[in-house]
């Protein structure tokens, strides 16, 4: 019985090394509620998640994939827009030593006063999407999206395509609001 269960004509052909799927929660948002100069559509599976020490700095965290979208909020002066503008493109641009290639997306709505860039980094880089937009006048904001795993492209490919259109359906709805907190 060992002699047969163990001993066939049949070679074994070794499996390619798999992922497991994940599965991405449903695209089906809300207005952001938050005391803050700013509002963008989250989606009903995320949460905002302030941070104390800053105001109107937070979290969109996804607890389903294990995502999360740090946001930074800063006050623009005139003083202060070349520093703010120049750093959000050196901090995406820092990945370049791990990155396969970086795509940019600039957003121009002079409507809403929405200006900026937003990074597609393709490749083992520990974040793989990140912005900034502004108003010019008084608004900035950026984002880094960043996964509690390992940085393999290959695995994380469906969530990173995901999680960049999550993002685009933040700018694309992004509102600035009239008055500072």
């Amino acid at each position: 019985m060992i002699l047969t269960a163990c001993g066939g004509e049949e070679d074994y052909t070794p499996k390619p090394r798999g992922y497991f799927r994940i599965a991405t929660p449903e695209q089906k948002y809300e207005k952001l509620d938050i005391d803050c100069p700013f509002t963008f559509d989250i989606n009903a599976a995320a949460e905002w998640q302030p941070l104390k020490k800053h105001d109107c700095w937070g979290d969109v965290y996804y607890p389903s994939i294990k995502a999360r979208l740090q946001l930074t909020y800063k006050s623009v002066t005139p003083e202060n827009l070349d520093t703010l503008l120049s750093d959000g493109h050196e901090l995406a641009f820092k990945h370049v030593v791990k990155a396969d290639g970086i795509a940019e997306k600039l957003y121009s709505d002079d409507v809403r006063g929405i200006h900026g860039i937003l990074y597609n980094i393709r490749g083992e880089a520990a974040t793989n999407t990140q912005f900034f937009v502004t108003d010019s006048t008084e608004h900035f904001l950026r984002g880094v999206l960043y996964f509690y795993a390992e940085p393999n492209e290959d695995s994380l490919r469906p969530v990173n395509d995901y999680m960049y259109q999550e993002v685009v359906h933040l700018i694309e709805t992004l509102q600035w609001q009239n008055s500072l907190p």
